[in-house]
């Protein structure tokens, strides 16, 4: 039995963006988590779990999301061996950026690359996302998709699973703004209307479309009208101190839209890199949550290439 520690990156992604909810994903070049991994004879056992919000990750791998997703694509590949597995969070739980996703990203990912690559790039995301399903609920890869992919991602349909990938326009910024409060995504949904208006229907199939489109064509001025969502942001902004404020701020300092990365608390902004400075806009998001004595942690950042080996 080979001893090789095998080393996976895992970043941070948004979700929703807009009117995509459970639909768009976006990967993040920072922050990431670190899944390392090797064969042991047989069974999941996790060696060590550090990083931002490490005590409060559960080390019982029927309970983890890094080996239940592993765990998952073991059974699909048949393998009689087992992995130990080290976990070195960068991407702290309750963030809105993807936590879990990338825990489960990361475990599947690995396990597939221990598993010589045997399953296609969408199994490996079915078997993460079956893993967030634990942590959060319910069952979904908007957070996973683009971690293991990489760029901006659409899920078209669950049954029969289908993901797309576009890639984004290089000069697409991300400013990304964490305050110090705690968002559960299991608690985000419980706050998400059951029945929407057929006008607001309307609105995020104009705006979904809008986005997908703006994307393709490298239309940032258009990425910045189509993020529009008046459905779930407006039920979830009860949960984020100052959110209104803080996205003012950003668009006031030159980002093309401001929004609530995936349930929250994340502010995630883009701007355009060719012409403004993103540095600029973290500060002044930063600022409302400092002036109201809640920590703020900021990335200036761009779009991800998703999982990979270090």
């Amino acid at each position: 039995m080979s001893d090789e520690w095998v080393r996976v990156a895992a970043p941070a992604t948004t979700s929703n963006i807009g009117a995509g909810f459970d639909v768009f994903g976006l990967a993040i070049r920072e922050p990431y988590d670190i899944v390392e991994g090797r064969k042991i004879e047989s069974g999941l056992v996790i060696d060590s779990i550090e990083g931002p919000g490490a005590d409060s990750i559960a080390n019982d791998p029927a309970r983890n999301s890094v080996t239940i997703a592993a765990a998952e694509v073991l059974k699909r590949c048949g393998a009689d061996f087992g992995l130990e597995i080290r976990i070195k969070k960068g991407i702290r739980p309750c963030s809105g950026i993807g936590s879990s996703g990338a825990s489960a990203a990361g475990g599947a990912y690995l396990a597939n690359l221990v598993c010589g690559e045997r399953l296609s790039l969408s199994e490996v995301i079915l078997c993460a996302a079956r893993a967030e399903g634990f942590t959060s609920g319910s069952i979904h890869a908007d957070n996973v998709a683009p971690c293991i992919l990489g760029g901006f991602t659409i899920i078209r349909s669950y049954e029969p699973f289908e993901v797309l990938r576009i890639e984004p326009p290089a000069d697409l910024g991300l400013v990304m703004a964490l305050p110090d409060v705690m968002v559960a995504t299991a608690e985000a949904r419980k706050v998400l209307p059951q029945e929407v208006p057929v006008k607001d229907l309307v609105y995020h199939v104009g705006h979904a479309s809008s986005l997908v489109y703006a994307m393709m064509a490298g239309d940032l001025p258009l990425i910045g009208r189509a993020v529009g969502d008046v459905v779930f942001e407006p039920a979830r902004k009860g949960l984020v101190p100052h959110l209104a404020e803080a996205e003012r701020a950003a668009m006031n300092h030159g980002a093309i839209v401001s929004f609530l990365g995936g349930s929250g608390p994340c502010v995630v902004s883009f701007y355009d890199k060719s012409t403004h400075q993103g540095e600029v806009i973290a500060e002044s998001v930063k600022r409302v949550f400092t002036e109201n004595r809640i920590g703020c942690d900021t990335w200036v950042t761009g779009c991800g290439a998703g999982c990979r080996r270090l």
